[in-house]
């Protein structure tokens, strides 16, 4: 339960924090939003994947590697946010073609990470804290996403 209250108040934090990242392209600001939720995803994780002293010597650097090669990724979508804030009004056919290639790309590529690294994990974890990992990870991410979704205004052609 105490697991739980925490993960509510994390989330709530990370909600909170969110609308304000997506009007803002202040690219040091994000940068620092981007840590702030990173270290309450890890938080998270931990407080909720149950590891053992053991489990988590091992777990804590693979996860690392993960957390780092998911940022590459984040890198390209905090720069398509900060692009996509200079045109969201004024946006031309072939800015709104490039925008939706490089997101299903920085989609595509999310879960090449997530399948890259499942075997490491699945070496470190027994199966079922490796489900339970990536649930809480899929849980923290829809949440970021429902933020930047409800902060960054439908796209509207040029006229």
């Amino acid at each position: 339960m105490r697991v739980q209250k925490m993960f509510v108040l994390m989330v709530t934090i990370l909600i909170a924090a969110l609308p304000a990242a997506a009007q803002v392209s202040d690219t040091d600001y994000l940068q620092q939003l981007r840590a702030d939720i990173q270290t309450d995803r890890q938080a998270l994780v931990a407080g909720s994947l149950g590891l053992t002293e053991e489990e988590g010597e091992a777990f804590w650097p693979v996860y690392r590697d993960y957390r780092n090669d998911m940022a590459k990724v984040g890198d390209r979508m905090q720069t398509l946010i900060q692009d996509y804030a200079q045109i969201w009004d004024t946006a031309t056919e072939e800015q709104a073609k490039t925008m939706v290639n490089e997101m299903l790309a920085i989609q595509r590529d999310e879960l090449k990470v997530r399948k890259s690294h499942l075997s490491k994990f699945r070496r470190v974890l027994p199966e079922v804290k490796v489900a339970r990992f990536l649930q809480i990870e899929n849980k923290i991410d829809v949440i970021v996403k429902l933020g930047l979704a409800d902060a960054i205004p439908l796209i509207e052609a040029a006229e």
